[in-house]
């Protein structure tokens, strides 16, 4: 059915995209005699100007081994080609004419909402597109988990293990940065798994008064205090505490103003409300070192992994339906798993977004504020 099938890794990288590569190109060359190519940077070098000098032919002896090998051997981006802008000059219709230019028949992807978006674009365009899930946020549905998340987690769980440590050693407030813009998930395994005090996630506000009543409380008993942070955690702009704060420190007000801009898909960038906290803490306790608490990005840190074995398993199964998928006639969904089956889910349902769900008492009972 088809003869030349492209991959692309758009967006964040992270562990096991190489392991869902690997794995297709296994199955489509072993049981469908196919042809398989990556086009490296994802849609950007699909609808570069030179689409040659992006390629990277993949056959048996290209992903011996692949699948243990960190991040994505195709590179990443996060151009968009349906962004209004990038529709109105045409960007569309040449990814189309360049990957018929090549020669290619379908297209596998990883991703996470941006690209699983712009392969919903894609398909729109009648052209053959399966996606499978990725992202250390874990914010896709229709999947109980995504390529990167465990390993994420599983390295996440020990650095912030060793902050902690180091916190309790020197009598200290220690907060940890974890990346989640709108869902929590990462933030709240990462720190159940490294015995944090404290986690705060998007999906719960908490004013800054009673956070910080709860941090003095604790650090009197204990003498250190342990706190795990989503970088998409929200302070409303109009809480008392941070008012103050901002009055006092030119730090806190040069953060919490900052525009950051946007990415290529319209998502405001972030970064920094554990330095943020940390001043606002300061402050509020009337801590007179800021030394006594310290401020640590997990950041990029969780990406560029070699992939844990969960991550291997995960890709490896997401590659083999996903070709298989393909070479069935089913076009236009994302493979998921759900339990222990390999499930298809529409792009539509995929893209909502999937919050941590589990119930107020349980939250509270691993230590998340709210």
């Amino acid at each position: 059915m088809y003869k030349k099938i492209a991959f692309m890794t758009g967006g964040g990288d992270c562990a096991g995209i190489n392991s869902f590569i690997a794995a297709a190109v296994r199955q489509g060359i072993n049981h469908y005699q196919a042809e398989f190519v990556g086009i490296k940077k994802a849609f950007e070098g699909a609808c570069s100007d030179n689409i040659e000098t992006h390629l990277l032919p993949l056959d048996l002896e290209t992903v011996s081994s692949l699948e243990i090998q960190p991040s994505t051997i195709l590179e990443s981006s996060r151009f968009n080609p349906f962004s209004e802008e990038n529709v109105a000059k045409g960007y569309p219709q040449k990814l189309l004419e360049n990957l018929k230019k090549i020669g290619v028949d379908a297209v596998l992807a990883t991703g996470g909402n941006d690209t699983i978006k712009s392969c919903m674009g894609l398909s729109k365009m009648n052209f053959p597109v399966i996606a499978a899930p990725k992202s250390i946020d874990n914010d896709v549905s229709g999947t109980d988990t995504m390529l990167g998340y465990k390993t994420a987690i599983t390295f996440g769980a020990k650095a912030v293990r060793s902050t902690a440590e180091s916190a309790r050693t020197h009598r200290r407030i220690s907060l940890v940065e974890i990346m989640g813009r709108d869902a929590g998930w990462l933030t709240l395994e990462i720190g159940i798994a490294a015995g944090v005090d404290m986690i705060l996630i998007p999906e719960k506000q908490v004013s800054l008064e009673t956070l910080c009543q709860r941090i003095e409380a604790l650090y009197k008993k204990q003498k250190y205090v342990n706190i795990a942070v989503a970088e998409g955690f929200r302070i409303k702009a109009d809480d008392p505490v941070l008012l103050k704060a901002k009055e006092e420190s030119p730090v806190v007000k040069a953060l919490t103003e900052e525009n950051l801009g946007f990415d290529a898909h319209g998502n405001p960038k972030l970064g920094g409300i554990a330095q943020i906290l940390r001043r606002i803490i300061k402050i509020r306790l009337g801590i007179k070192k800021i030394e006594d608490i310290r401020a640590t990005d997990l950041g990029f840190t969780l990406r560029g992994l070699i992939p844990e074995a969960d991550d291997v398993v995960l890709g490896t199964r997401f590659g083999v339906n996903a070709v298989n998928l393909l070479f069935n006639g089913v076009s236009g969904k994302m493979v998921g798993l759900q339990g222990t089956k390999i499930v298809t889910v529409p792009f539509e349902e995929a893209l909502v977004q999937k919050p941590v769900n589990w119930s107020d008492e349980e939250l509270r009972s691993v230590g998340v504020v709210f």
